[in-house]
């Protein structure tokens, strides 16, 4: 275990230690942890930037060494206080919990369920029932999921009915399975695609049908799983450019979205250079940014964002949009 997870995993267990035995001193709870006096140091200097997230600073732990050694900690009271959870958050969190289990690859399924078991009986019935409601809107993808499931583990090959957002119509596609990867909040298959002789992800969500086939997988040695650290949208050099101007409030777009380019604008803003291999990810980027971004070019995609944006705030009423 590495030094800074190391030091984690002790904390967690200081903070109650030190609650439970006020005035204990130094060289005891050095002993007890098994860690020179120096090392206690730091640790109880640490928690002074430790507390509730979204608390104030008078808030955060507070640690001190009295005379003779002792320790006195302050503010610590809700760290260790038990999670208590609405039944929304309840919800939220077994129906994640649920589609977390069905992905291939889970190190420790069992304790996995064990945890929903438990969860669900804290939720109560209500909770159970609600999350159980909400869960059937995971069916189509539970379904997709258990079959590249089967194909991984009998090495066989996929044969996808796969919705292309970007051209507007569903594509026929054979697919040698390499994995299934979380990223950008969604769940993807990576896998080796006949059809383009390249590794390719699929979204899991636009899969429209799935079948496995009665044809062993065979993945080219050359063939490597990409790297995820920048999302999967990844743009190339031929991808259409887009130019973006955002507020100082919406500067962390430069910071979230590979680009070509930053240019300083008055008063905090940004023009953005990016290419944009999915033109529907920056058009949603834009709608969300509200008046914290508009497109200056091209053209025709900034008329499909006030044209969107219009049939949007049409659903509301009779709200116009500004020119």
């Amino acid at each position: 275990m590495s030094g800074a997870a190391a030091q984690v995993r002790r904390l967690l267990n200081l903070v109650p230690y030190l609650l439970e035995h006020e005035g204990a001193k130094l060289t005891e709870v050095a002993g007890e942890f098994n860690v020179s006096e120096k090392q206690l140091r730091k640790d109880l200097e640490t928690l002074w930037m430790c507390g509730l997230p979204g608390g104030l600073p008078d808030d955060l732990m507070e640690a001190h060494i009295g005379e003779g050694g002792t320790i006195h900690l302050e503010n610590a009271e809700a760290i260790v206080r038990p999670l208590r959870f609405s039944v929304r958050e309840a919800v939220a969190l077994l129906v994640a919990l649920r589609a977390l289990a069905q992905l291939p690859g889970v190190a420790d399924r069992d304790a996995l369920l064990r945890a929903i078991a438990k969860l669900e009986e804290a939720a109560g019935e209500r909770g159970a029932e609600a999350s159980q409601r909400v869960t059937v809107a995971f069916e189509a993808r539970a379904t997709v999921l258990d079959r590249i499931r089967q194909a991984l583990d009998t090495g066989r090959r996929l044969r996808l009915e796969y919705f292309v957002p970007s051209r507007d119509q569903v594509t026929e596609r054979d697919v040698d399975p390499m994995r299934v990867i979380l990223s950008d909040g969604h769940a993807y298959l990576e896998g080796w695609c006949r059809r383009s002789e390249a590794v390719r992800v699929f979204r899991l969500s636009r899969i429209v049908s799935i079948d496995v086939l009665d044809i062993a997988a065979e993945i080219p040695e050359s063939a490597e799983p990409q790297d995820l650290d920048d999302g999967v949208l990844r743009p190339a050099a031929d991808d259409p450019l887009v130019t973006l101007e955002v507020t100082r409030h919406a500067r962390w777009v430069a910071e979230n979205y590979p680009n070509e380019g930053v240019e300083e604008l008055p008063e905090g803003g940004l023009r953005i250079a990016l290419r944009a291999p999915d033109q529907g990810r920056i058009l949603r980027l834009v709608l969300r940014l509200g008046a914290d971004g508009r497109i200056v070019d091209p053209p025709a995609l900034a008329d499909q964002v006030r044209k969107t944006a219009a049939e949007a705030l049409a659903l509301y009423g009779d709200a116009g949009v500004p020119a």
